[in-house]
C-alpha cells in the first residue's frame, strides 16, 4: 500500500509488539570522578504483546519516562535492544519510526496558532495523505474522543478546556493509525474528576481499537486500572514487577511492590471485578427498597454503596433496569477471601 492509498475500513488493524532485551540507560553522574555514570535504567527485559495496555508505575525519577522515550528513539539506550515487530529500532530511520507511533504528553503540546483540525492533521499531512481522506480521518478522530467536530475542527487550543485539549491530543496521536501508542502522564494535569472521564474514554477506545499502549503514571490507582500488563519500577531503573494488576495485588514479588501498592490491595484486588462476575442472591420482594447497583458497576464501588446502608446490602440491576439479584458485604468479603492467595491469609 503506498502512503496515498485510501486505508481499507474493512481491514483489522493490528498493535504492535514491543520487546525490551537487557535495556540499560546510564548517564554521565555529575561531579564524579573518573567518568562514572548513573543508571536511569538497567538491565530491562519484558515484551509487552500486540494489543495490551502496558503501564509503567513507580516513584519520580525512577526510569519510567526514560524507557518511554526509548522506544520512539527521543533517548538513545546505553546498551540492550528495544524491537518493535521484531525489528531492532536502532536499524530503522528515526523520523519514520516515530511517524509509526503515536505520542502524547501531559502537557498535550498542541500547535496555539493551529485550528483542532490543523493540529489533528500533522502527521497525515506530513504522511501526504489526500485532502478528503485527513478531513474524514480529522471528523473520525474528533468524534471517537467524544467531541463534536462541527463545534470543535475550527476552534483553537486556546479557545479549549484542559480536558478537552488532552482528548485532542490523543486524537492528533491516533491520526495515522498507529500501532503504538506511548503517553506519559497524559492525565496528570486534569482535576480528579476529568481525570477520570478521560480514563473511561481511552479504556473504551482501547477497547475498540487493535492499538498498543505504553503509558507512564506514578499513580498506583491508575495503573490498576488502566492496564492489562503493569511494570513496576524501583528506584535506579530497575523493574521490579511485570504482570497483570490481579496477579500484582494478590502476590506482589517483593515487600518493595506490596508497599507501593498499598496496603489496601484487597480493596483495590475488589476494583478490577464486575459486579455482573459475581454470584448474586435471588430477588425478594423487599428487594427494590435496597440501593441500586449496576452490573458493569466495580465490586469496590459497590462496597461502598452497601455499606452506606443499614441492610448491607443492595440490588443488582441490569442496563435497562431488570433486578438480576441481590449483593450483600458477606457475598463480597467471600469472594475476597477466595481472591486471596492461600500462602498470603
Amino acid at each position: 500500500m503506498s502512503k496515498t492509498d485510501p486505508v481499507d475500513a474493512a481491514s483489522p488493524r493490528r498493535g504492535a509488539t514491543v520487546e525490551f532485551r537487557q535495556v540499560s540507560k546510564a548517564y554521565l553522574a555529575s561531579g564524579r570522578a573518573n567518568g562514572q555514570s548513573s543508571a536511569a535504567v538497567a538491565d530491562l527485559s519484558f515484551t509487552v504483546p500486540s494489543g495490551e495496555f502496558c503501564v509503567l508505575v513507580g516513584p519520580s525519577g525512577c526510569g519510567k519516562t526514560t524507557t518511554l522515550k526509548m522506544v520512539n528513539r527521543l533517548i538513545a539506550p546505553t546498551k540492550g535492544q528495544i524491537l518493535l515487530d521484531g525489528e531492532d529500532i536502532a536499524r530503522l530511520d528515526p523520523v519514520q519510526l516515530r511517524r509509526r507511533i503515536g505520542y502524547v504528553i501531559q502537557q498535550v503540546g498542541l500547535f496555539p496558532h493551529q485550528t483542532i483540525a490543523e493540529n489533528v492533521a500533522t502527521v497525515p499531512r506530513l504522511l501526504g495523505w489526500p485532502e478528503s481522506r485527513i478531513r474524514a480521518r480529522v471528523d473520525e478522530l474528533i468524534a471517537l474522543v467524544g467531541l463534536d467536530p462541527s463545534v470543535m475542527r475550527d476552534r483553537y487550543p486556546a479557545q479549549l478546556s484542559g480536558g478537552e485539549r488532552q482528548r485532542i491530543g490523543v486524537a492528533r496521536a491516533m491520526a495515522s493509525e498507529p500501532p503504538l501508542m506511548l503517553m506519559d502522564e497524559p492525565f496528570g494535569a486534569v482535576d480528579p474528576i476529568v481525570r477520570e472521564r478521560l480514563q473511561d474514554e481511552f479504556l473504551r477506545l482501547h477497547q475498540r481499537l487493535s492499538m498498543t499502549v505504553i503509558f507512564v503514571t506514578h499513580d498506583v490507582d491508575e495503573a490498576i486500572k488502566l492496564g492489562t500488563r503493569v511494570a513496576v519500577f524501583e528506584q535506579k531503573g530497575h523493574l521490579a514487577q511485570y504482570s497483570t494488576p490481579a496477579e500484582i495485588l494478590a502476590s506482589p514479588a517483593n515487600e518493595y511492590v506490596a508497599r507501593f501498592v498499598g496496603a489496601d490491595r484487597l480493596l483495590k484486588r475488589l476494583g478490577l471485578v464486575k459486579v455482573g462476575e459475581i454470584s448474586l442472591r435471588p430477588p425478594t420482594a423487599e428487594a427494590t427498597r435496597l440501593p441500586v447497583i449496576h452490573l458493569e458497576d466495580s465490586g469496590r464501588d459497590a462496597l461502598a454503596a452497601i455499606l452506606a446502608t443499614p441492610e448491607q446490602a443492595g440490588q443488582v440491576v441490569s442496563a435497562t433496569g431488570e433486578i438480576r439479584g441481590v449483593l450483600t458485604t458477606d457475598d463480597l468479603a467471600a469472594l475476597l477471601r477466595r481472591l486471596v492467595p492461600t500462602e498470603t491469609r
